[in-house]
């Protein structure tokens, strides 16, 4: 079992490159790397062509079909990953609990994916993936078929509710991700809150 992180988005509404943004002085792609790195290893870092190789101490790899989104990001990832299961974990979720991932691991059997499912809505990209659905992937990316919601109905996919993923993270901070400024000011308001709680 082992750790993929997507970082090659373009950060298209944020309007920086999200793996650089800081969390109490530290880049969320760093700390992520450093969580991860000693609950699920080993960690690859999924980049996009021509981005600097950002971790030093991490593996990492760049998309084999650039410009398509996070399924671009998985394929590439799954390639590199050197174990079969694998968690896979966008670079813009600072909060992400590593012992959620293991658990979604922990499902995967014999299902291709395992998908949290947050107010109704599928977090494919905070999910446990297995190298079994690449083929599907890379015919969906040849295919142009882009839409990650519409590749996990191809896959076998088990689906984790709401209340079993409370059991790891009883405030589902994993899938709070920064895609604009706004969100980033939560973040920061959240990280806060952290340090000055009793």
């Amino acid at each position: 079992m082992g750790t993929i992180i997507l970082a090659g988005g373009l950060s298209t509404r944020m309007g920086r490159d999200k793996s650089l943004i800081e969390i109490n002085g530290v880049p969320v792609l760093e700390s992520l790397i450093s969580g991860f790195a000693e609950a699920l290893p080993p960690v690859v870092v999924v980049l996009r062509p021509g981005q600097t190789p950002i971790p030093e101490d991490a593996l990492h790899t760049f998309d084999v079909f650039p410009g398509a989104g996070p399924m671009a990001g998985l394929h590439a990832g799954l390639i590199a990953a050197p174990d079969d299961c694998n968690l896979v974990v966008a670079c813009d979720m600072p909060f992400a609990v590593p012992s959620l991932g293991r658990y979604l691991l922990s499902l995967l059997d014999d299902h291709d994916a395992v998908v949290p499912v947050v107010d109704g809505r599928p977090e494919p990209l905070y999910a446990a993936y297995r190298k079994t659905c690449l083929p599907e992937v890379e015919r969906s990316l040849k295919a142009g078929e882009l839409k990650m919601k519409d590749l996990l109905g191809r896959l076998n996919t088990l689906y984790v509710g709401d209340e079993e993923l409370r059991k790891y993270d009883p405030d589902l901070r994993s899938f709070l991700n920064i895609n604009t400024p706004e969100d980033y000011d939560r973040a920061l308001e959240l990280a806060r809150e952290a340090t000055t709680s009793p």
